[in-house]
């Protein structure tokens, strides 16, 4: 069980939260959700699935440091602690701290590239790195079906959400 939780952190943690599904998410510990504005890039008052689309394509992009298109286990985990710390470190031992949030960043992509990297590459295409389900989500979030997620939509599919740990 905690093998698919930190998968799934990690594959939300490490590309940015890129997709629709994966800002419905519950929040990070100590982290925000995005909010609607992020995706309603052109402001109109209502998301598309291409609006989706570009913003999940812009943090793959700002996250590929390289530009050769893919994701490799050194941009994944700077991604990852990027976000972490971004969150804030909290009290305690700073230097047995950052060991061990090393070690576990090496453990999340690690079992990000085996689970998601499906051409076994050891890298993550912009393909690979989108939510399996994205556009199932942005369907759900859709209530009337119309192609577009209004704020109303968007709040009421947050809300109920809930505070679901998934």
């Amino acid at each position: 069980m905690k093998k698919g939780v930190l998968t799934a952190l990690a594959v939300s943690i490490a590309v940015g939260g890129l997709g629709l599904s994966t800002m419905a998410s519950a929040k990070p510990r100590g982290g925000q959700m995005a909010d609607f504005g992020m995706f309603d890039t052109n402001g109109d008052g209502a998301i598309t699935q291409t609006e989706v689309d570009a913003t999940s394509d812009a943090k793959f992009e700002a996250a590929d440091t390289n530009g050769d298109g893919f994701l490799d286990a050194s941009e994944l985990k700077t991604q990852i602690m990027t976000r972490v710390e971004a969150r804030g470190n909290g009290q305690g031992n700073f230097e047995l701290m950052a060991v061990q949030k090393a070690e576990r960043m090496d453990l999340a992509v690690k079992n990000l590239l085996q689970r998601a990297d499906t051409d076994g590459d050891g890298m993550l295409s912009m393909e690979e790195a989108r939510p399996p389900k994205a556009g199932q989500m942005f369907a759900r979030f859709d209530a009337d079906k119309n192609g577009q997620v209004t704020q109303a939509e968007w709040d009421a599919a947050i809300a109920q959400r809930g505070n679901r740990n998934n």
